[in-house]
């Protein structure tokens, strides 16, 4: 790894504040309802939805997989390397989890998702399978998520591009720490 100049480090400034960005919040907002404050507490797509129904929901996971998505892009295009560029899908997911002006963040879930995505979309079908393979015998969306995390790790593996993966892969793992307390409850509701 080469040391990164100015402009590498403008652009994964940019990632982390545009990962700062908490659509259920700017919706709640306009609908009169902080989802911080309401449902759950979780400014997060599963909250919006519980609170403002499921195009709320839909809405707020477009938003929030975009940011991510916009990161790893927008790396691109300047033609960063590979890992400066996972380093900057992980910024987004990061910044969704730990905003940059303070406060509650969510758990990283759809910026993940969109970061993911957009860095390679052969290794993302490995988190669909893994998450989809993970669903049928655990009957739990949350308790899926490690099952997606692993087969995208091999999926990654497997198309040669983990090693310049990893500090999304550091942001898989911030993603899964998050979800400790909703591991817990959905394995006592089993």
């Amino acid at each position: 790894m080469d040391a990164i100049g100015p402009g590498a480090v403008l652009y994964l400034a940019l990632c982390w504040a545009a990962g700062s960005l908490l659509w259920a919040r700017i919706l709640g907002r306009k609908l009169g309802a902080d989802p911080i404050s309401t449902g759950s507490g979780n400014p997060g797509a599963r909250n919006a939805g519980r609170l403002f129904g499921p195009a709320a929901f839909a809405a707020v996971f477009i938003g929030d997989a975009l940011k991510g998505a916009a990161a790893v892009l927008a790396g691109r295009y300047l033609g960063h390397p590979e890992w400066l560029i996972a380093a900057g899908g992980a910024l987004a997911v990061l910044g969704h989890v730990f905003p940059l002006y303070g406060g509650k963040g969510g758990k990283g879930v759809s910026a993940f998702v969109g970061a993911a995505l957009a860095f390679s979309p052969s290794a993302f079908v490995g988190f669909l399978v893994g998450t989809v393979a993970s669903l049928l015998p655990l009957r739990s969306a949350t308790l899926a998520m490690p099952g997606g995390f692993a087969a995208w790790i091999a999926a990654l593996w497997l198309s040669g591009i983990l090693p310049d993966s990893w500090p999304l892969i550091l942001a898989a793992g911030v993603v899964l720490a998050r979800h400790r307390q909703d591991f817990s409850e959905a394995n006592r509701r089993r």
